[in-house]
């Protein structure tokens, strides 16, 4: 009798831990742009609904407006929306943000895979994950200089990551953290050999910096395809193309894209060669789209109190 209660209280704490385990990750997954979270109220069901965290990290809830929701974790999510609500209700106590739909972790796969493309995750994913995520490793793939390539606050940077010991069964599976926004590239056996001198260089507003193959002049709107395309912080009208002359000299040009895009001007495409290096610029957001939240905020914050003291008097 003793030995079976003894095992009921074991598997009591067992299924207490990992029910907490599982809460504390759902509640410190941190929010970002693209994610859907459900909103529920339990005093005030009329505000349970569906928010999207939009592009500048904000969304909109009922009475209180656009707030700032990316970088939090569900849990202070929360507890930031308990606070504001109480502004407009103070019976309100029980505030509750699900995770419906995780965009905002969202890492990009080129090259020699079975399914290319984007995928999203729950949680910062390591390097394998991805790739198998994407189906695994192609035929015609090169696994032994798999690049990642990361931008942070502007700024580009590559690495190389051999998988060919992981993959033979001879080394660990690579621990190698991702974050959203990063780009994974395996390249094929020819791609491997690819130099700045044989191929075109191509970094900035991009979705895959890097060194492409082109074995003639090609036309620029067919090189930022293989770079997979311009990013959405690219900047279309700046576009840096830098040609070497045979001489060995350099002219660097300022080309504008959207002439091609637009009008069919083939000076917004021109040919880029062997050798040459393409920088798209990346696009800088407008004082007004930086400082309209803030203004918003402080207008419903200002509401907020004055509503409070109203009801304070009254």
């Amino acid at each position: 009798m003793k030995r079976t209660l003894t095992i009921a209280m074991l598997m009591i704490v067992v299924m207490t831990a990992a029910g907490s385990a599982v809460a504390q990750t759902a509640t410190d997954y941190r929010l970002g742009p693209g994610d859907v979270v459900q909103l529920n109220v339990l005093q005030q069901a009329s505000l349970d609904r569906e928010l999207q965290i939009r592009p500048d990290g904000s969304a909109v809830v009922p009475v209180i407006g656009e707030i700032e929701l990316a970088g939090l974790t569900t849990r202070e999510a929360e507890e930031l929306l308990t606070s504001k609500l109480r502004l407009f209700n103070r019976d309100i106590q029980d505030v509750s943000l699900t995770v419906t739909q995780y965009n905002s972790l969202r890492v990009y796969v080129l090259g020699a895979v079975e399914n290319p493309g984007s995928f999203t995750f729950d949680a910062p994913p390591t390097l394998w994950d991805v790739i198998r995520e994407a189906g695994g490793i192609g035929p015609d793939a090169n696994p032994a200089a798999v690049r990642i390539v990361t931008v942070r606050e502007s700024r580009t940077t590559n690495t190389t990551h051999d998988l060919t010991p992981f993959l033979s069964g001879t080394g660990p599976a690579p621990e190698i953290e991702l974050l959203s926004g990063d780009t994974i590239i395996v390249p094929t056996s020819t791609e491997v050999t690819v130099s700045p001198t044989t191929g075109v260089q191509v970094f900035g507003g991009v979705s895959a910096a890097g060194t492409y193959t082109i074995s003639e002049p090609t036309r620029l709107m067919s090189v930022l395809m293989l770079a997979g395309a311009p990013a959405e912080t690219g900047d279309l009208e700046k576009v840096w193309w830098v040609h070497k002359h045979e001489n060995g000299s350099y002219t660097s040009n300022l080309v504008d894209l959207d002439l091609f895009l637009e009008m069919g001007d083939l000076a917004g495409n021109p040919m880029i060669h062997p050798g040459d290096t393409v920088h798209m610029q990346r696009r800088v957001p407008g004082f007004w789209r930086t400082t309209y939240p803030i203004i918003l905020g402080t207008i419903s914050t200002a509401a907020a109190i004055a509503y409070t003291l109203y009801r304070l008097q009254n």
